[in-house]
């Protein structure tokens, strides 16, 4: 199983893998797998039809990350500061001008020759950058934080393939082969709340992939974690593990989906199965609400 750093396969390139001729996938492609099903997926990953739309938020995430697993010098070519003196950014409409005013002009001039020098550069803006420092800070003083970056395989991505037709493929946060211990970052909007919504946001199959990656069909993670921070200023930091059964389910899900995606990639076939009926899901408080009438 190949092992790469995040400078052999940037994040632009892992991202793009889906859609490779050897196709690569990751937590995000399989849990559009399995909630959209084979029409959507062969959409919006083969045929490119269909958008699929970056989660909010997703930007500030990607920052944090980079800053505290792929050093500072990625950081800063990534997510450069613009000079105090930038002049506005140029519309569209001010670029299709016929006549352009020559602040306009110059503007345009500036912005191509500073895009030019920053290729695939991402601007954060003041409030986010402020508070990027409050989150960092907060990992790097949580107690665990010395165990956390003990692992030294930091952002990599590890790939297995089954020698046909697609591939799984990891880029773990910090992943300790040695311990077979995963830490994973996680942004959140509301802490309190991330403990309930981590197994819905698919964390636990994103755990899962990365366990297979490590080690195939032997025993993969012996140990998952979550590093849960807050998005706001005096941003706070908790450490969440990943139950055993939750790792178990993500495992299942994980073969069911990348077997159903391989089959169909060998025979082209993307119909949905649709079945003749479905029964309404209840949601428990209409449950009591009926056994009460």
């Amino acid at each position: 199983m190949p092992i790469f750093t995040a400078a052999e396969i940037p994040i632009e390139q892992y991202h793009a893998a889906a859609r490779e001729p050897v196709r690569w996938l990751s937590k995000t492609s399989l849990r559009d797998y399995a909630t959209h099903g084979p029409a959507w997926w062969h959409g919006a990953y083969i045929l490119g039809t269909i958008e699929r739309k970056t989660p909010g938020g997703a930007e500030q995430g990607a920052a944090l990350d980079c800053f505290l697993t792929e050093g500072m010098e990625t950081f800063s070519n990534r997510y450069p500061i613009l000079p105090n003196d930038a002049p506005k950014k140029p519309t569209k409409a001010q670029r299709n001008a016929k006549k352009p005013a020559p602040d306009t002009v110059t503007a345009i001039e500036w912005w191509d020759g500073w895009e030019s020098a920053h290729p695939n550069a991402i601007l954060l803006d003041d409030d986010d950058r402020i508070i990027l420092k409050d989150a960092v800070d907060s990992v790097r003083t949580h107690p665990r934080w010395s165990e956390i970056e003990a692992c030294t395989a930091q952002q990599t991505c590890r790939r297995w393939s089954d020698g046909l037709s697609m591939g799984l493929q990891s880029r773990p946060d910090w992943l300790s082969a040695d311990r077979a211990t995963l830490f994973d970052l996680k942004k959140t909007r509301e802490l309190a709340r991330f403990g309930t919504q981590a197994i819905d946001l698919g964390y636990h199959l994103q755990a899962a992939i990365a366990g297979w990656c490590l080690a195939g069909d032997a025993h993969g993670l012996e140990r998952a974690y979550l590093v849960a921070v807050e998005w706001e200023r005096g941003a706070r930091c908790r450490v969440f593990r990943i139950p055993d059964e939750a790792l178990a389910a993500g495992d299942r899900q994980m073969r069911k989906c990348a077997s159903d995606l391989s089959d169909r990639l060998k025979r082209n076939d993307w119909s949905d199965i649709v079945p003749s009926e479905e029964p309404l899901q209840i949601p428990p408080w209409m449950a009591r609400k009926m056994e009460e009438a």
